[in-house]
């Protein structure tokens, strides 16, 4: 059985207006996991790596790094996802880079914006960054250790189980500064389970899912350095977006307190919760 215990959540961030917004999810779903905020808006790209060394010392079989903009959906959906991980040796499990509406690169890599990973497994492959020098190129990022993608060493065990939508792929194109943790990854033989990156259509999101049919574990917005701008988002202002997101988190939020309320039970924003006579 899998306890809130066993998760970290780790959050690399640019100190948006949406972090508290994310936070407060996470500690309404999973109360008694630990949730690491790791301040993204400076030394970057290194600041992406700085969770690696941190979860060392705190108990987790799981971590879960999650973007500032990816709001949890459903906890049983990722308590079914570490199952199957659990189950089918996975190390890592996220949406592939590739052949969705907002990527086209590695079809291989996967997008960390909610990535779940056995830490047990993570720590098992070596991987310095403090040793390795990025530089962003016409051809992604390169590294100073010449880390990149090899399609003999890196997909000969590649299988992607979902429709290849929206954008194709380009293995050659190096997207984020992590792939060469990926490839390393690979190299040690470890397993990445793609999800399914659904495309919402009322936000304009990549919502991953276990399968096409399962319900969304997350809504993932995008472009949150700009989220209060009008720029057009497939149809959609990027600002309306967000609205519209934030919205739908404020009735479901809204049908919960009232439930609450019926029963004499007053829950706040700050995670506190009160207690009155439901005919006060």
């Amino acid at each position: 059985m899998i306890k809130d215990e066993d998760i970290i959540f780790i959050t690399t961030t640019l100190n948006s207006k949406w972090l508290s917004y994310q936070k407060q999810i996470i500690k309404d779903l999973f109360p008694s996991s630990v949730h690491i905020i790791i301040d993204g808006n400076s030394d970057w790209p290194y600041a992406w790596f700085y969770w690696m060394k941190e979860i060392k010392s705190i108990p987790g079989k799981w971590f879960i790094h999650i973007d500032e903009d990816c709001f949890i959906e459903s906890k049983e959906e990722i308590i079914k996802l570490i199952n199957k991980m659990d189950s089918e040796g996975y190390t890592l499990s996220a949406v592939s880079d590739a052949y969705h509406h907002y990527r086209g690169a590695n079809k291989v890599a996967i997008n960390s914006f909610f990535m779940v990973g056995n830490k047990e497994h993570f720590m098992e492959v070596d991987f310095d960054y403090s040793d390795i020098k990025f530089n962003l190129t016409p051809e992604g990022w390169r590294n100073s250790k010449n880390i990149l993608f090899d399609p003999e060493k890196h997909s000969k065990d590649f299988h992607y189980p979902h429709e290849m939508m929206g954008n194709v792929e380009n293995p050659g194109y190096e997207q984020e500064p992590y792939y060469a943790l990926l490839w390393k990854l690979k190299e040690n033989g470890k397993k990445f389970l793609y999800l399914y990156p659904h495309f919402d259509e009322r936000f304009r999101s990549t919502n991953p899912r276990i399968d096409s049919e399962s319900p969304d574990i997350a809504i993932h917005m995008w472009y949150t350095r700009i989220w209060d701008t009008p720029m057009d988002v497939h149809g959609l202002p990027n600002s309306e977006r967000y609205r519209r997101s934030y919205s739908l988190r404020n009735a479901n939020v809204g049908a919960k307190l009232n439930h609450y309320r019926y029963l004499g039970i007053y829950w706040y924003f700050d995670g506190s919760i009160r207690y009155r006579n439901r005919y006060d």
